[in-house]
C-alpha cells in the first residue's frame, strides 16, 4: 500500500517563473483533503530542493497536512504544526564547507554575468540561479571540479535554471527514509515523482517511482511509470496510479 506521495516542485508542481496551473492546484487540494479521510488515497506531501519560505508557501496553497521536506530534504516543515525540523546531518562543519561553496561562487562565478543570484533562503545547500539554462550548462563543470577538488562530501545537481551543492547526507532519498523511519513506514510505502538527476535515487527508492513527461532522461530511465502528462499534469496522472495501486490492493487482501 502506497501511504504517502511526495511530489517535486519544480518541473512537477510548476515550471520556474512561470504562472501556477491553478485548477491543477484545485484538483490537488481537493485531493490531498480526501487523502487525511480516504485509506486508499496516498497523504500528499513534498520533497523540493526549493528553499523553506517556498516550500511553506505551497503547502499552504495545497493545505497539505503530510510532510514538505525543503532543501532536498535538508529540513522538515509540518504545516498543521508550524513545525520545522533541521535534519540532524546538517552539522556545522558542513555549513561551513556549504559558507566556503557559495564565496566560490560570488568571486568566481557572479562576474561572469550579473544575472547570477544565490538561492538566498537556503542553509543546508549551497544554491545559485540563472535564468538561461545554457549559462548553468557553462559554468556547471567549474562548479563541480571546484567542489569535488575541495569537498568530497558535497555533491553537485543541476536543473535548467539552478546549481545546487548538497551534503551527501542531504539527499531527496535519505529525506524520504527520514519520513519513512518517523513515520513507521518503509520507502515501500512511499511514491515519488520528479524530474532531474537529484530526484533519481528517490525514484529508485520508493516503491512507486514517476517522472513527468518533461523530465531529463536520467529520471524518466529511473521511474516505475513516466506520464503522458506535463509537469503538474503528470503529478495528477501519477497521483491517480498510486489511488488505482491502493485500490486494487485493498481488493485481493
Amino acid at each position: 500500500m502506497i501511504t504517502l506521495f511526495f511530489t517535486d516542485i519544480d518541473g512537477c508542481l510548476s515550471e520556474p517563473y512561470q504562472p501556477f496551473d491553478l485548477e491543477g492546484f484545485a484538483q490537488l487540494r481537493a485531493w490531498a483533503a480526501r487523502a487525511e479521510a480516504e485509506p486508499t488515497w496516498p497523504r500528499i506531501g513534498v520533497c523540493s530542493g526549493r528553499s523553506y519560505a517556498y516550500a511553506e508557501a505551497i503547502a499552504q496553497a495545497l493545505d497539505l497536512k503530510a510532510p514538505v521536506l525543503f532543501e532536498s530534504g535538508g529540513g522538515w516543515f509540518d504545516l498543521p504544526s508550524a513545525r520545522i525540523r533541521w535534519n540532524p546531518a546538517l552539522t556545522p562543519a558542513v555549513e561551513h564547507e556549504l559558507n566556503a561553496v557559495r564565496a566560490f561562487c560570488l568571486a568566481s562565478i557572479f562576474p561572469q554575468d550579473e544575472r547570477f543570484s544565490l538561492d538566498y533562503g537556503k542553509r543546508a545547500q549551497a544554491g545559485i540561479v540563472h535564468p538561461i539554462p545554457y549559462v548553468v550548462e557553462q559554468v556547471l563543470p567549474v562548479v563541480r571540479e571546484f567542489v569535488t577538488a575541495q569537498f568530497p562530501d558535497l555533491h553537485v545537481y543541476h536543473t535548467p535554471v539552478s546549481i545546487d551543492v548538497v551534503p551527501s547526507a542531504l539527499t531527496k532519498r535519505r529525506a524520504l527514509e527520514w519520513v519513512a523511519e518517523a513515520s513507521g513506514l518503509t520507502l515501500r510505502n512511499l511514491a515519488f515523482i520528479g524530474d532531474t538527476t537529484g530526484d533519481v535515487e528517490a525514484i529508485e527508492g520508493v516503491g512507486l517511482g514517476f517522472a513527468p513527461k518533461n523530465a531529463e532522461d536520467v529520471a524518466r530511465e529511473a521511474a516505475d511509470l513516466v506520464t503522458d502528462g506535463a509537469t503538474l499534469r503528470g503529478v495528477l496522472e501519477a497521483y491517480r496510479r498510486c489511488v488505482q495501486h491502493n485500490e486494487q490492493q485493498a481488493a485481493t487482501s
